[in-house]
This record gives C-alpha cells, sequence and structure tokens, in this order.
C-alpha cells in the first residue's frame, strides 16, 4: 500500500503568512501537536511548527513567519505505508505531510489512516488462528515455514518478525494463519526444529489479535 492510498487533500496546511491564531485553532481542529507550513506560490513544504512553539506566545496576529520555522518532513506520494509510519514514529506527530515527484505539496496522511491500513495488512479483523514461534536469527528461513504450514492445509494471512526481548539472537515470529485448528501445524515446525511459544484458538486468538492491534496504537499514539 502506498502513501497515495491513504492521502487526505482536504486538509489546508498553514502558509507563512497565517496567524499563529490559526495554527492554534488547526491543532486543535486535528488533535495534532504539529502543522506542516506550506509556501502557496510555489506549494512546496517549507517546514513545520510544534505547539510549543506556540504555546506561550502572547500575541496570536503574530505571523508563522515570524517563528523560527522548524526543517520540513515528508513522504512522497509513491512510498509505501511502512516509511509513513517511521515517519510518524521518527518525528512522534499525528499527520505526515506528502509531496509528489516534483517535491510539491498534495496533502497529509492521518495515524488513523496508518493504523486500519497496518490493521487491514496483518488481517487483524480476518478468522483464523496465530502461532508464535521463537527461533534464532540464523536459522531463520520464510519459505520452509510457508511451506511446513501450507504442507498442513492452511494459508498465512499475515506475518511478523520481531526481535526476542529475552535474547538478542533469537526472533519471535508471530504467524496468522487461516486454519483454527492448529495442532498438527505446531507439530510440524516442533519436528523440523522450530520453537511453537502458543497456538491461539477462539477466545484466544482474538485476545492475541487485540493485543497486537493495542501494540501499534501504542508505537503510534504520539
Amino acid at each position: 500500500m502506498l502513501a497515495k492510498e491513504l492521502l487526505n487533500r482536504d486538509f489546508n496546511p498553514l502558509e507563512p503568512l497565517s496567524p499563529i491564531s490559526l495554527a492554534l485553532a488547526k491543532m486543535d481542529a486535528w488533535q495534532t501537536s504539529s502543522l506542516p507550513v506550506v509556501e502557496p506560490l510555489t506549494s512546496r513544504n517549507i517546514g513545520h511548527i510544534l505547539f510549543e512553539d506556540i504555546a506561550n506566545q502572547l500575541d496570536e496576529s503574530k505571523l508563522v513567519s515570524e517563528l523560527n520555522i522548524r526543517p520540513p518532513f515528508y513522504t512522497y506520494h509513491n512510498q509505501h505505508i511502512f516509511e509513513v509510519a517511521r515517519q510518524m514514529l521518527q518525528h512522534e506527530v499525528r499527520l505526515v505531510p506528502v509531496v509528489d515527484h516534483a517535491e510539491q505539496y498534495i496533502g497529509v496522511i492521518e495515524k488513523k489512516k496508518v493504523l486500519e491500513a497496518l490493521s487491514k495488512m496483518l488481517n487483524l479483523n480476518t478468522e483464523g488462528s496465530v502461532i508464535a514461534v521463537h527461533m534464532a536469527r540464523a536459522d531463520f528461513t520464510l519459505s520452509e515455514i510457508v511451506h511446513l504450514i501450507e504442507t498442513e492445509g492452511a494459508k498465512i494471512l499475515g506475518l511478523t518478525v520481531n526481535p526476542s526481548a529475552e535474547m538478542e539472537a533469537y526472533l519471535e515470529i508471530s504467524i496468522k494463519v487461516s486454519s483454527e485448528e492448529t495442532s498438527a501445524i505446531t507439530s510440524s515446525l516442533r519436528r523440523h526444529g522450530y520453537t511453537a511459544l502458543t497456538t491461539n484458538k477462539s477466545d484466544l486468538m482474538q485476545l492475541d489479535l487485540s493485543s497486537k492491534a493495542d501494540e501499534l496504537i501504542r508505537y503510534l499514539d504520539v
């Protein structure tokens, strides 16, 4: 999924001649602490301001151009959603400006759109089960895991790979599969040297998926 598929073109960015009062109103309306500043004649994203830059300004008629505008950040319209999420995390923002191939501002992407897209990519709302596998980094082979699961008649709906919180040389792999009965899959994985940490079915599956959705929200809730 690309940035242009999540684009909000209705958002009007700040301009250098925008008053601080407008910036405060926009931040309140859009529930954001960061706003892009765009030059209207060229449509270039020239920077951004934070709430902390204007919160203590006594004169709200003061113009944005009179502030120390922070350097710009943005994502290109043809970049992947993962890059959008990275920008949100790096800059701790709810809105990421988007530019076209000529680096002209064309809109923003909201945090809620990124969350919805990531949830769809991970198939969080699709019925199935989640199997968690713990294994050494050096032994990780995606093709073999896929083969073992599909041999048991299941399809992989989503897969995430994270460093183990306990052992640096290990990975924790969460695999969403189409089947609710996973005993044959986990048995096959174990026979081939994989350690299946959990088998999620029915209510356990829903609990696991909800927790993963919560993790996404915590990562992007800035």
